[in-house]
C-alpha cells in the first residue's frame, strides 16, 4: 500500500503557498534567489537553490504530509536504558506533526522560519515528513524536485498575499493533513 505522488505533494504545495503568501520578506527572499539564476530553472540548479530548499523543508516541518507513520518492530528492540522493550510484530506509530513541532527540538516552532534549515541544527530524526532510516519514502526525491520546480515558477513570476479572511481548514478522515484550499491573492511580479 502506497500513500505518494499527487496528494501528498499537491498538500505540499499548497501549505508552500499559504505560508510564503504570510510572510512577504521570505517571499521575496526566495523570489530574489530565483531571479539570481542565470539559466532556465533546471532540477540541478534549482537543487541548489538554498533558499528553496529551505522553504520546503520548513513547510514540510509545519505541515508534514502525513499526519501518522507506521512502522512494524521485526525483532525484538529494547529502548537503550529505558527498560522498555518493543516486542517483534508490534505496530509501532508516530505523527511528524508533534515531532516537529516540539519546542525542545525546534525554537519557536510555530513560526515560519525557513533560515532554521540554513544551517541545521536539530537532530536528524527531529524532521521526519518523508519518514526516516532505511524506509525513507521511495518518493523523496522526486516529490522534491517536484515542489522545487512548482515553487519556482510560481514564485518567479508572482507575488502572492493571502485573501483577506482566510482561514485552514483540512480535511478530516484521513491520514494525510490535506487543506481544503488555500485562498490568494495573486498578481505579476
Amino acid at each position: 500500500f502506497f500513500i505518494a505522488g499527487y496528494d501528498t505533494t499537491s498538500a505540499s504545495l499548497s501549505h508552500v503557498v499559504y505560508y510564503l503568501s504570510q510572510n512577504k520578506d521570505k517571499q521575496q527572499i526566495l523570489r530574489e534567489e530565483l531571479n539570481a539564476l542565470d539559466t532556465d530553472f533546471t532540477y540541478e540548479n534549482l537543487n541548489q537553490c538554498q533558499y528553496l530548499n529551505a522553504v520546503i523543508d520548513e513547510s514540510l516541518r509545519l505541515a508534514p504530509p502525513l499526519a501518522s507513520i507506521q512502522r512494524e518492530c521485526i525483532c525484538d528492540y529494547k529502548l537503550g536504558n529505558t527498560g522498555i522493550t518493543i516486542p517483534a510484530g508490534t505496530n509501532v506509530e508516530f505523527q511528524p506533526y508533534v515531532i516537529h513541532r516540539d519546542p525542545e527540538l525546534f525554537a519557536d516552532p510555530d513560526q515560519f522560519k525557513p533560515e532554521r534549515f540554513l544551517k541545521p541544527t536539530h537532530h536528524p530524526y527531529a524532521y521526519l515528513p518523508f519518514g526516516g532510516g532505511p524506509r525513507l519514502c521511495v518518493g523523496m526525491r522526486f516529490a522534491l524536485n517536484e515542489m522545487r520546480m512548482c515553487i519556482a515558477k510560481i514564485v518567479h513570476k508572482f507575488e502572492f498575499t493571502l485573501a483577506p479572511g482566510f482561514e485552514m481548514d483540512y480535511f478530516t478522515g484521513s491520514i494525510l493533513l490535506t487543506p481544503k484550499q488555500v485562498l490568494v491573492n495573486i498578481k505579476n511580479c
